[in-house]
């Protein structure tokens, strides 16, 4: 009798000392796992701020580079441009968000074989996110010249080849029109540009 009560003593003692020792390994333990806890949490917050921020950018990246279409450029001293035979450049914007890079530039008093008019050449640039686009590409551009909303003052402006990932600034589109419209969308000898719209082109698409 006294052996089985002596013995269940001695285990419920055990059981008690390994009870205390789990619970003291577990008290050490608490402390490290709280800090492990607090860096995760902490590396998920910096991640989420680096995400943020780099959202940010992207968006004042759009709206100081006027974003896309449509917008409006004014060409300024235009007889003047005329008298010299060189090019105007607008500003450069993109063909969508997170799109192609791109600026309008117009040459007042023609270039090369096309006389008596007024050409318009878009210029692809490498941008911000060339990395993440499809190249080569092609692109179709309807500008409007002027203040009319008459669609005889819209220049559809084409693209006949592919362009690859530019190095430097290259031709993606040609359109002009007459000089005789200039007697219309010329103002106090300023030409308002606006581009309505940029059309990306399918690969099978003529």
């Amino acid at each position: 009798g006294c052996g089985v009560k002596l013995q269940r003593c001695l285990i419920s003692a055990h059981m008690k000392e390994g009870m205390e020792a789990h619970l003291s390994l577990l008290a050490q333990e608490v402390p490290s796992l709280q800090s492990q806890i607090k860096q995760q949490a902490d590396q998920i917050q910096q991640q989420a701020d680096q995400i943020q921020q780099q959202g940010n950018q992207i968006t004042m990246l759009l709206s100081k580079n006027n974003c896309q279409p449509p917008l409006e450029f004014t060409m300024s001293k235009f007889e003047e441009h005329k008298r010299n035979n060189d090019a105007w450049d607008s500003p450069p914007f993109y063909s969508h968000i997170g799109g192609y890079k791109m600026y309008l530039r117009v040459y007042a008093n023609g270039v090369n074989n096309v006389k008596n008019s007024v050409v318009l050449v878009a210029m692809l640039v490498g941008g911000e996110f060339d990395d993440h686009l499809e190249w080569p590409m092609r692109a179709q551009l309807s500008v409007r010249v002027g203040k009319s909303l008459d669609p005889k003052s819209v220049v559809n402006m084409h693209c006949k080849n592919e362009v690859s990932k530019p190095s430097e600034d290259t031709p993606l589109a040609f359109g002009y029109f007459p000089h005789q419209l200039c007697e219309i969308v010329v103002m106090n000898d300023s030409l308002v540009l606006c581009i309505v719209e940029v059309t990306l082109m399918k690969k099978n698409e003529a």
